[in-house]
């Protein structure tokens, strides 16, 4: 390798490694709080297992410190849902809305919120996809999972399939040889950091060895695939062999992670 090629793979080795040190640099995430109907019982079934205060019931105004607030309507949206909502807008905080035994000619609460839930009479919470809206309200996903093990596969499922779906676009995209190699050794590491942080929350010193790892691990894989995509170029156009074998190998890397994690004892 050349003296650049040698100084372009550092520069890449410490962009990696600095991007999974951001991703699991101490954070914090306030408790998800429940409100409403039934509101014990719902953060009863989220809180199982959960860390202490990680989940709590709440019946008054919307709490500043709280990561997601979940609004449980029995029935149509009443004035003190709206006014709930409208405060917790002002806060920058989500309302994720789980509506119980919806009716066909109630008013539909995504007006309120573009995150709800119906739950229909007889069936117990969708408790899958009250996580899968929490998820996608929170900007602590990995962080929240770290605490409230019921949202750690709507976590774990959403960052690969977006870490798969941005990899699969950047492979599509980068035609020329090698140029897409780095942001996708990027996306990766951003992936394993994320997935990382989802069982541990945020990194202390005893991380920083899952950093170095990961980080060789990308930039390792990064150079296996591209044997992969010429080969692959022999049957299928360019751009979608790129994009195949970079989606297939981001999500390899998830697989990795999770054979390796079932392997280390509990902290």
């Amino acid at each position: 390798m050349s003296a650049a090629g040698l100084r372009a793979l550092a520069y890449e080795a410490r962009s990696v490694v600095q991007t999974a040190r951001d991703e699991l640099s101490p954070a914090s995430a306030g408790p998800i709080v429940v409100s409403g109907m039934l509101a014990e019982q719902l953060a009863k079934e989220l809180g199982a297992g959960a860390s202490a205060g990680a989940v709590v019931v709440d019946d008054g105004a919307p709490a500043p410190t709280a990561d997601v607030l979940v609004r449980v309507l029995a029935g149509e949206p009443s004035e003190a849902d709206e006014s709930f909502v409208r405060s917790a807008d002002q806060r920058r905080t989500p309302v994720v809305v789980v509506q119980l035994w919806p009716q066909a000619d109630w008013t539909r609460p995504y007006v309120l919120s573009p995150f709800v839930v119906e739950c229909r009479a007889g069936e117990g919470f969708p408790l899958r996809e009250i996580t899968d809206r929490i998820v996608e309200a929170s900007e602590h996903g990995p962080l929240l999972a770290s605490r409230v093990p019921e949202l750690k596969c709507a976590v774990t499922h959403g960052v690969v399939r977006r870490a798969v779906s941005r990899s699969a676009l950047l492979g599509l995209a980068g035609t020329n040889k090698g140029a897409a190699r780095p942001l996708i050794a990027l996306e990766q590491v951003r992936m394993l950091a994320r997935l990382r942080a989802a069982t541990t929350g945020s990194a202390g010193s005893d991380e920083m060895p899952f950093v170095a790892g990961g980080a060789a691990l990308a930039l390792a894989s990064g150079f296996a695939f591209r044997g992969v995509a010429r080969s692959a170029r022999q049957v299928l156009p360019v751009p979608l062999a790129d994009a195949a074998v970079a989606a297939a190998g981001t999500w390899a890397l998830a697989k990795a992670l999770r054979l390796l994690e079932s392997r280390i004892p509990p902290g």
